[in-house]
């Protein structure tokens, strides 16, 4: 089993089955771009902010036709992000957005990250009426080309998404760069101080000799005839 369909059986373990015929298999491509999400350690929230733990989902998530919408959260981002996915059905095309989301809701103007994939080349589900258009059981075999998948989204979405990002300051980052400065100042200190002890020294070994050369010529000539 490949690794988005892992991930697929732990968001709905229902497996396909568990999907809305009328959405055209396009909410089983959104549920793997969420995944994808997960995989890049983002956190997915439910409608009232709360963490959610691994690939679960709000319970909400499949509700409106044609269009997926998660909001996301990652340690050491300034601030949450949304996926939103959606599906022109007469094209079979899906429009995928992911942003940075600002504190009033609006996406972040200059980290917004796009990328339209045809879904019928990564997802197969039967179509139609009767029988034959009955969901696979296991959500192997449901998704095609997820390598193709995974390199479009790390490309094109995820990695420049989170390079983007506004980071959060890291614990005690303050304080660590306190400290670094007045270590820094503290050892400029010391250089400083060993200089001039070392001239003092030197100026002290100087007046030691020059009074050594003195003693010497006033004994000399004390005891000159």
């Amino acid at each position: 089993m490949g690794t988005l369909a892992m991930a697929l059986c732990r968001a709905l373990p229902q497996g396909p089955a568990g999907l809305r015929p009328s959405q055209a298999g396009g909410d089983a491509l959104a549920l793997a771009l969420h995944c994808l999400m997960v995989r890049d350690g983002y956190t997915a929230l439910d409608r009232n902010g709360r963490r959610l733990r691994g690939y679960a989902l709000p319970s909400d998530w499949d509700a409106v036709d044609f269009l997926w919408a998660w909001e996301y959260t990652r340690p050491g981002a300034a601030r949450h992000f949304r996926l939103q996915c959606g599906l022109q059905p007469a094209t079979r095309r899906m429009f995928i957005h992911a942003s940075e989301v600002a504190p009033g809701g609006d996406p972040v103007q200059d980290n917004i990250q796009v990328m339209g994939v045809q879904l019928d080349n990564y997802v197969k589900l039967p179509r139609g009426d009767g029988a034959a258009a009955q969901p696979p059981s296991s959500w192997e075999g449901v998704l095609v080309g997820e390598q193709a998948l995974r390199d479009m989204w790390a490309e094109f979405v995820s990695a420049p998404l989170w390079r983007l990002a506004g980071k959060a300051p890291a614990h005690g980052g303050a304080v660590g760069g306190w400290a670094a400065a007045a270590q820094q100042r503290c050892g400029a200190l010391g250089e400083a101080l060993g200089e001039r002890r070392r001239a003092l020294l030197l100026a002290a070994g100087v007046v030691v000799v020059a009074a050594g050369v003195l003693a010497y010529r006033r004994a000399s000539a004390s005891s000159a005839p």
